[in-house]
């Protein structure tokens, strides 16, 4: 089985923290590729850029993976840029964590909590987000929504930054996600029906169970839990 994780961006920052995740938690005789989009300059970056140009490109990569051989597609942001557009012309399962994450929790009978980081703005995000879930028919799965901060004083955007590097992006990711993330956890799980917890950023996939047992609640990687999902997508039309 080939699945193939897009990183919606114009650059290679992400790709080898990616394969390094994906390879660890693929199931026996599952190859995954990690590929990113071909972005014009503007669009460049660590980050998603704010305004999404790069849709059609996103979906040109889907097809482009499914044209090359990959049984599933992974859109590697946990708003789920371009997901429905890509499925409805896809033939193969295509994955964004967003939907893998609620239809997790679903299933489970859990009502799921979401935290992300507020590196863009959080009022488009918290819209995008609902307006998605409402799309999926599964926004009444979701408690709550939350926001992490992911700059301290004198820290620079990380949208558009082309001279940061992947060890900075991911040392910050992982103190906010160990210093505000989990407080922020908890108090959701003080504040509401919360069963489980989704990590709504992929740059926090792999990081995830570094703070799982200070948690009280299923939580759930949003790169593990969108691979599995597309594993088992896969098998489950495979009726040999």
């Amino acid at each position: 089985m080939k699945i193939t994780f897009i990183e919606p961006i114009g650059i290679d920052i992400h790709v080898p923290r990616a394969v390094s995740v994906l390879d660890k938690h693929a199931s026996s005789g599952v190859f995954v590729e990690v590929r990113h989009l071909d972005l014009p300059p503007h669009l460049a970056g660590p980050m998603l850029p704010p305004v999404p140009l790069y849709m059609n490109e996103l979906i040109e990569t889907v097809l482009d993976a499914e044209r090359e051989g990959s049984d599933a597609a992974i859109i590697g942001c946990c708003s789920d840029p371009a997901l429905m557009e890509a499925q409805r012309v896809a033939r193969i399962p295509v994955v964004g964590p967003l939907q893998a994450a609620a239809a997790l929790a679903a299933a489970r009978g859990a009502n799921i909590g979401m935290l992300f980081p507020d590196e863009h703005d959080w009022k488009t995000t918290a819209n995008w987000v609902r307006r998605n879930l409402r799309a999926y028919g599964l926004s009444d799965v979701v408690s709550d929504i939350a926001f992490v901060p992911m700059h301290v004083e004198g820290e620079d955007s990380l949208i558009g930054n082309l001279e940061v590097t992947a060890e900075i992006i991911q040392e910050r990711f992982r103190r906010q996600l160990h210093k505000q993330g989990v407080p922020a956890a908890q108090a959701m799980l003080e504040r509401g029906p919360v069963q489980a917890i989704l990590f709504g950023c992929t740059i926090w996939g792999g990081m995830v169970g570094e703070v799982a047992h200070l948690i009280d609640a299923v939580c759930i990687d949003p790169m593990v839990a969108s691979l599995h999902m597309a594993e088992a997508q896969v098998r489950m039309t495979d009726l040999t």
